[in-house]
């Protein structure tokens, strides 16, 4: 029996000894650590995705649902594992038709060069092991270190929530008061930065469908000419991560 697999990550016991990182120790903590932070904790997307083909020590797979992250419905994308020497969790274990769920990172490349491949691309992901990015699955439960360092358990529609209800903590607070601001105007919602700065802007529908990604300097920025609903909107630097729910009516 095939075996259902919600991957955003157990400490796996293919670690090996030429690893050398360390994490937070919950899936919630993972995914908002608290600040100061590092920033190669944070993953880029969270999916749930079906295996489709192997490559080496890597995998390509069919993305079915995006929690979180650019990655689109029924989008192919490639996820290296561990080579041996990797700081990765290995993914070689599924087979074509095996349903994944992942919390992944971009491909930092490593594998080029610690295992002699010229294999890894920039479009690329990786499942790292420097922290918990794996759960879970089966028969519409999710399973593992959640929200703390022993066993929980929670329905499938119970972790969509909690994926939006985790991201949302990691907030950093600027000198008082909230450094990206949200106004309800007669044209609807605006974004706005209390402080002038360049960011990186990410707007998130509920579905997990990218709606917006550009640089941002922090002047008002309207979103009436989306869809009504809730929206995660995503402010990052290299310093900072701050998530916002956001309605539009």
């Amino acid at each position: 029996m095939r075996k259902t697999i919600l991957l955003s990550s157990i400490l796996a016991v293919h670690v090996v000894h030429a690893c050398s990182c360390f994490g937070p120790d919950t899936f919630c903590s993972t995914l908002a650590p608290p600040y100061p932070q590092p920033e190669w904790w944070l993953p880029d997307a969270v999916v749930m995705a079906v295996v489709v083909g192997e490559e080496a020590y890597g995998v390509d797979v069919r993305i079915v649902r995006s929690y979180f992250g650019e990655v689109q419905h029924e989008e192919v994308i490639r996820v290296w594992g561990d080579c041996g020497a990797l700081c990765r969790q290995y993914v070689t274990g599924w087979v074509a038709g095996d349903t994944v769920l992942w919390a992944i990172q971009h491909s930092d490349l490593s594998g080029n060069v610690i295992c002699g491949t010229e294999l890894e691309a920039p479009s690329d992901y990786q499942l790292s092991v420097c922290g918990v990015y794996s759960l879970d699955y089966a028969n519409g439960a999710v399973s593992g270190r959640i929200t703390k360092p022993t066993q929980e358990e929670m329905s499938i529609d119970a972790f969509e929530q909690l994926v939006n209800d985790c991201l949302s903590t990691g907030i950093e607070e600027a000198q008082g008061q909230e450094l990206l601001q949200v106004s309800q105007g007669s044209g609807g919602a605006v974004l706005s930065l209390s402080e002038p700065m360049v960011v990186d802007l990410a707007i998130i529908d509920a579905a997990g469908r990218m709606c917006a990604a550009r640089v941002w300097d922090g002047s008002p920025y309207r979103m009436d000419r989306l869809p009504s609903g809730v929206y995660n909107v995503t402010v990052r630097t290299k310093e900072i991560r701050l998530v916002r729910k956001v309605l539009v009516p």
